[in-house]
């Protein structure tokens, strides 16, 4: 079949890409999006809130047990968490 289609004119490079394009757009079965209240927001945008709400609770457990002295360089430790539970979010709800 494919020499078929090379004897054609079609190039075994531009098959390729086709194939590859194919395959490429079955990951589109459907929005990673949902309804809230009549507007539909992305499931990364829903696990970004709640992984900054996260972050903000374990910045007051880690000011109430006073564990916030031992601890340093806070901003890349809580871009680091912040990064971190929106991941795992995403992949415990979403994936």
């Amino acid at each position: 079949m494919i020499r078929k289609l090379v004897s054609r004119g079609f190039s075994q490079m531009s098959l390729v890409g086709a194939a590859l394009l194919l395959l490429c757009t079955t990951g589109c079965a459907y929005p990673p999006s949902f309804n809230i209240l009549g507007s539909y927001f992305p499931s990364w945008l829903v696990c970004c809130a709640a992984a900054a709400v996260l972050t903000f609770l374990a910045h007051v457990l880690f000011t109430k047990t006073r564990l916030i002295g031992e601890l340093w360089s806070l901003p890349f430790l809580y871009v680091a968490l912040f990064s971190c539970l929106s991941c795992v979010l995403w992949i415990i709800f979403f994936e």
